[in-house]
């Protein structure tokens, strides 16, 4: 409480800052007597100090005469809040979607909440969707239950998923790594003369892994390359790290093993790398290995990981706020967003020479892909 201002002020400031920071998105405010307990000012003064933050549009009186938090569907807004639904796990891309969403967020009166949940019953989700002005929700590896599909889909809620395609229950979704475009990853493998490229994931089971898979496998299929898959996912809380490290640590080293890998996320393409230089195998040019998606990481491993490598969201998450501003009723357009091309990085994971050590046999030089103006170099 400021000393100086009278009281009235020092409660309206401070109910300002809470709501714009979203301290009450996800439970309703207290009773003007209750607030009045709390803060420990008389009941006027809290009463006078709402009043003020309802003439500035932060608050409304509901039907029951209770104070609210005025939504964009409610009527014209000076503050948004937004939430960012995550999984309790841990992971680097959802660090790289929080701050571009703060990014984004930053040419508007708004701020972006993150709420954590854990599993599609938690109540927190209803909350959320009742109490944010628009939700961007990263999913659950785990079926959605149509009951909640029904509550997540416009008009009767602003949500938008990142990471996975949920267009199919009638949810906008943003898809930043179509699984498609693992081919280029694996026509780069081919074109260095590998012929046996297996296939690593322990990343947790979800829609978006078992399509990288199966993009794995129709390649093989279509260039007669051989390979096996080596696929463990953890629970929704393990370590997808500590579990191909594990695996691949065991795994037999004869003549007969792939010499390129293909791992569905780079927490995998990690643990591969730390078990394989553990056994002594000269990554980069012995044994390839490269990752559908470098999460913002990639280029700082030992040698630097060859990755597919996102694209900025940005425009895809400007439209999806623009569509909450407006209230977050009809979507228009397609409700799968994705860039129509993903670059590929070339780094020393996938370079023949590439973290040769003294001694080592001569590397025959690099050939260049046919397709190099869509291909990063980051040697």
């Amino acid at each position: 409480m400021e000393p100086f201002l009278p009281n009235y002020k020092n409660v309206a400031n401070l109910m300002r800052r809470r709501i714009l920071h979203g301290a009450y998105a996800l439970k309703s405010i207290p009773s003007e007597r209750q607030l009045a307990e709390e803060i420990g000012v008389n009941y006027m003064s809290v009463r006078r100090g709402l009043r003020l933050l309802e003439k500035d549009g932060l608050l409304m009186r509901g039907e029951d005469g209770r104070i609210e938090i005025r939504r964009a569907r409610q009527g014209q807004k000076t503050h948004f809040n937004f939430g960012l639904l995550m999984p309790t796990f841990k992971s680097s891309a959802m660090g790289l979607w929080r701050i571009a969403l703060e990014k984004a967020c930053s040419r508007l009166p708004c701020n972006i909440r993150p709420v954590v949940y854990l599993h599609w019953d938690d109540p927190v989700l209803l909350s959320a969707i009742k109490g944010f002005d628009g939700i961007f929700l990263s999913p659950l590896p785990a079926p959605l239950p149509e009951s909640l599909a029904i509550r997540l889909r416009p008009p009767t809620s602003s949500v938008v998923v990142l990471d996975e395609d949920f267009s199919g229950y009638g949810i906008p979704s943003i898809q930043i790594f179509p699984s498609l475009f693992i081919h280029r990853l694996l026509d780069h493998l081919k074109a260095l003369g590998h012929k046996k490229i297996g296939c690593l994931s322990t990343q947790p089971d979800n829609p978006e892994i078992r399509e990288r898979i199966n993009q794995w496998r129709l390649w093989k299929e279509m260039n007669g390359i051989e390979g096996a898959l080596e696929n463990h996912p953890v629970p929704p809380h393990g370590d997808p790290i500590q579990q191909a490290y594990k695996i691949m640590s065991r795994r037999p080293l004869d003549a007969r093993e792939e010499t390129g890998w293909f791992c569905t996320t780079t927490p995998a393409a990690l643990g591969l790398m730390s078990a394989l230089t553990d056994l002594g195998r000269r990554i980069g040019h012995e044994i390839a290995v490269c990752s559908a998606n470098g999460e913002g990481i990639a280029a700082m491993f030992d040698p630097p990981l060859t990755a597919l490598e996102a694209h900025d969201p940005g425009p895809f998450i400007n439209q999806c706020l623009d569509w909450m501003t407006e209230g977050g009723q009809i979507w228009r357009g397609p409700l799968l967003m994705r860039p129509t091309d993903v670059p590929l990085a070339i780094r020393g994971t996938t370079v023949p020479g590439a973290g040769s050590f003294a001694g080592a046999p001569p590397i025959p030089p690099f050939q260049p892909l046919m397709n190099e103006a869509a291909i990063h170099r980051d040697l």
